[in-house]
């Protein structure tokens, strides 16, 4: 018993440490770039207004998070755009939420794509799964979805 309640203390001490340096959030625009996909790939570039915080009062170890506005664009057989929003939060455990628009300008669907992954230093790689928002075929949409973006500070 007495194991358990050393363990909730260090996690309540953890936790507040957090919170002492989450009170410390720099405000951080920036511009997003990368690339996607599993079978299509898509390029990858939107605009990110979030916060920065650096955990443990180090500026090696920065998370950052926010809502990004931004599109992904491919070429395979067609050219096909997604306008996109995504919200992260990335303390080196990176989560994420998308809600993206792929069209061809002809047929289109929309997509939910939760994700999870790490990020430090800006860089993002996560791992995500598109759901149909209403089941409306359009082929060019990944299943499965590798990302790797980089967050350029403005």
């Amino acid at each position: 018993m007495n194991f358990i309640r050393q363990i909730r203390f260090l996690l309540l001490l953890f936790f507040i440490t957090i919170q002492c340096n989450a009170a410390e959030d720099k405000p951080v625009e920036g511009i997003v770039v990368g690339i996607n996909g599993t079978e299509n790939i898509y390029i990858d570039i939107g605009y990110c207004f979030g916060k920065r915080i650096n955990w443990f009062s180090s500026d090696m170890l920065k998370g950052y998070g926010g809502l990004t506005i931004g599109t992904e664009i491919t070429r395979t057989d067609r050219i096909i755009i997604a306008p996109k929003l995504a919200y992260s939060i990335n303390m080196f455990v990176s989560f994420g939420v998308n809600l993206i628009y792929y069209t061809d300008l002809s047929t289109a669907t929309l997509e939910f794509r939760p994700e999870i992954g790490v990020s430090t230093l800006g860089v993002r790689a996560v791992f995500g799964r598109n759901f149909s928002v209403g089941n409306y075929p359009f082929i060019g949409v990944n299943k499965n979805n590798y990302a790797l973006t980089v967050l350029v500070p403005l």
